[in-house]
């Protein structure tokens, strides 16, 4: 950056840290604000304003940069706060009636069938037994989960 620029921006580094208290954007640190406030003052000497001028213009066109910015961010809120959600009464009954979709139950039974091919016969019947709801032991169900959790996530290694 040239020298003018930051001799200018160091004299007007207190009207930003003051508009900084007032004007709060609550994403936004304090480089954030210095450097808003020199793409404001870069815009402002580029325009060829008299100096007698220079820090009213500042104040004033940096001010509405960061209104502008927070009426921007509250805008972005109030848009996700208003987003068109699911109408539950419309899927009630899909909702309360505990089918699963075509999808769910294919990669369901392409899971178990996997699972039956690569499980041992003895494993094989404990997990016969648990989806037919037989109740198994605690260490059953330990080793057959463990089991399965190998079987699914070691093989992605």
């Amino acid at each position: 950056m040239s020298e003018e620029i930051m001799n200018v921006f160091e004299k007007v580094k207190p009207i930003i840290s003051k508009t900084m208290r007032t004007i709060r954007v609550k994403s936004w640190n304090i480089d954030d604000y210095y450097q808003e406030g020199l793409i404001v003052l870069n815009d402002i000497l580029n325009s060829k304003c008299k100096e007698e001028q220079l820090y009213v213009h500042f104040k004033v066109k940096y001010r509405q940069k960061l209104i502008d910015i927070v009426r921007k961010t509250q805008a972005q809120k109030r848009y996700w706060e208003t987003a068109a959600g699911l109408d539950v009464y419309e899927s009630e009954s899909f909702i309360s009636s505990n089918k699963n979709t075509p999808e769910e139950l294919a990669i369901y039974n392409s899971l178990k069938n996997e699972l039956f091919e690569k499980l041992s016969p003895s494993y094989q019947v404990l997990l016969k037994r648990q989806l037919s709801g037989e109740t198994l032991t605690r260490m059953e169900k330990h080793r057959l989960k463990e089991k399965i959790k190998r079987i699914l996530f070691d093989d992605e290694q």
